[in-house]
């Protein structure tokens, strides 16, 4: 960024001031002052011609308005960061002295030479500051990237790490540190499905049977390669796709980092979001052997629609899990209750 063929040079510098804002270490209040003073400069201003004279009263008609406390606090910081700089008069007003030449003897005024004289620091600066905020962006994606795929195999602390860090401004050093810590989906199989969803059945390739399609699995849900809950379930679970899920199941949308396309997505959403609602690993292991891996995602993202009306998921799960020593519930069955709106008042025992 440069200052060629800037029209006013005092407008020119309050931009880079906006853009380095964070590094001066300046609010907008610091801004708008700034912005009040140097509009009662000449256009390209000469060096002689870089002083504020005017009254308080007439900075906060020139400053939106603020406060005279506001003012002189904005004004001392200014000052402190090095953009301004006062000479105060003996009477507390600001006034220049001349002789009877009309040659200045005397200025008492709040100068802004230090800022037309941090010019090409200020450039430098800028172009600094632009560079950081693109790393900051693509590092951002990263982490958000490495979330989304990976969300599942990584340990609670280095994943509640890495979601904070979407959500606090950090330096691209931090956030680096953390995308290092994060594995690189471009390391593991292309897909990224889980193992239960890329195997063929092992009883359809003894047959000679063709297994369903990729297709097949992005619209409905299908048994897992293992037979880990019975057959009337399975047959139950077959018949509700990937959008009446989000549409019955709306917030869920709101937490995934991506729209989600397929059941893997739906699948990988469900374990990430499993931990917020109290849900634990052992307890998600014992589901997905009785529901497959879609009937348990389905469980998960139902409870979390109904987290508003459920004490304790976790318990409520264990509860289920152990009525299903004697019958195997529906997970369609029991999502579709979970999402359906309740009073407020009624609760769910955990």
């Amino acid at each position: 960024m440069t200052g060629k063929g800037v029209t006013d040079l005092r407008w020119h510098l309050l931009d880079l001031v906006r853009i380095c804002r964070e590094r001066l270490q300046l609010r907008d209040r610091d801004i708008a002052v700034l912005r009040g003073l140097l509009s009662l400069l000449p256009q390209d201003p000469q060096p002689d011609q870089r002083m504020v004279f005017a009254s308080n009263r007439v900075l906060i008609a020139r400053c939106d308005g603020i406060d005279e406390r506001t003012l002189r606090r904005r004004l001392n910081h200014l000052r402190s960061v090095g953009l301004v700089s006062k000479r105060p008069s003996p009477n507390g007003k600001r006034y220049q002295v001349r002789n009877s030449e009309a040659d200045v003897q005397l200025s008492y005024g709040i100068s802004l030479a230090p800022l037309f004289d941090l010019h090409p620091h200020l450039e430098a600066l800028a172009e600094t500051c632009h560079q950081e905020a693109a790393e900051v962006k693509a590092l951002r994606a990263v982490i958000r990237d490495r979330l989304f795929h990976s969300a599942g195999d990584l340990a609670q602390p280095l994943l509640e790490t890495a979601r904070l860090a979407l959500r606090r401004k950090l330096g691209p050093d931090e956030l680096r540190t953390i995308a290092a810590t994060l594995p690189d989906p471009d390391d593991s199989a292309p897909d990224h499905m889980p193992p239960d969803m890329t195997q063929p059945d092992t009883a359809s390739e003894r047959s000679g049977e063709m297994t369903a399609s990729n297709g097949q699995n992005d619209r409905h849900i299908q048994r897992s390669g293992k037979e880990t809950f019975d057959s009337d379930s399975a047959q139950k679970a077959q018949d509700i796709s990937v959008d009446e899920c989000l549409e019955m199941a709306a917030s869920v949308k709101d937490y995934a980092p991506h729209q989600p396309r397929s059941w893997p997505d739906l699948i990988r959403l469900s374990e990430t979001l499993a931990p917020a609602i109290g849900l634990t690993h052992p307890l998600l292991g014992i589901a997905k052997k009785q529901f497959g891996l879609q009937g348990c995602a389905l469980v998960v993202l139902g409870l979390v629609e109904a987290f508003g009306r459920i004490r304790s998921p976790g318990a409520y799960l264990n509860a289920v899990l152990r009525k299903a020593d004697v019958q195997v519930p529906d997970p369609v069955r029991m999502f579709h209750s979970l999402v359906r709106s309740a009073p407020r008042a009624r609760c769910i025992p955990g």
